[in-house]
């Protein structure tokens, strides 16, 4: 009995695995639909009780995106994000403050200003969730190598 019990889970365990590798959807490239796994690609802010944020160029525009704890994309928790340049590192017609909004067709938060390559930024995301009167703030340094594309965020 206890052979049959062992050879049962060591079969199961596998068929198990596959099972839980088919729930992810396929990554995919932008404009992102909610619940598609993008691939990976700019920064992403890791929040801890709250969905994590990725910041990214998509066709030199700038895209932010709220994921889940799979790595999924989901709806804006917000309608609106500031975001600031460093003005010591950024070209003379770059400009060092944009709103994000929200876009047609995607569900990121971005911008229709272009801003050409090389992206090298010192980045400030600002956040003012609606049910709050705190304003939430992150710092980070936007690379140029961020902006290339890894087959899933798990990479």
């Amino acid at each position: 009995m206890k052979a049959f019990i062992l050879a049962l889970s060591l079969c199961a365990a596998p068929l198990l695995c596959a099972q839980k590798e088919q729930a992810l959807p396929e990554p995919s490239a932008p404009p992102f639909e909610v619940g598609a796994l993008p691939l990976h690609s700019g920064y992403t802010v890791e929040r801890e009780d709250a969905p994590d944020l990725n910041f990214r160029f998509v066709d030199n525009l700038m895209r932010l995106y709220w994921l889940d704890d799979e790595g999924l994309i989901m709806e804006p928790e917000v309608s609106g994000v500031t975001i600031r340049f460093d003005q010591n590192m950024i070209r003379s017609r770059t400009r060092d403050y944009h709103r994000l909004k929200p876009l047609s067709g995607d569900t990121a938060l971005g911008s229709p200003y272009i801003l050409v390559p090389p992206h090298l930024y010192y980045v400030t995301l600002v956040i003012s969730p609606p049910d709050s009167d705190e304003v939430e703030s992150y710092h980070f340094r936007y690379m140029s190598d961020m902006d290339a594309v890894a087959s899933s965020v798990a990479d």
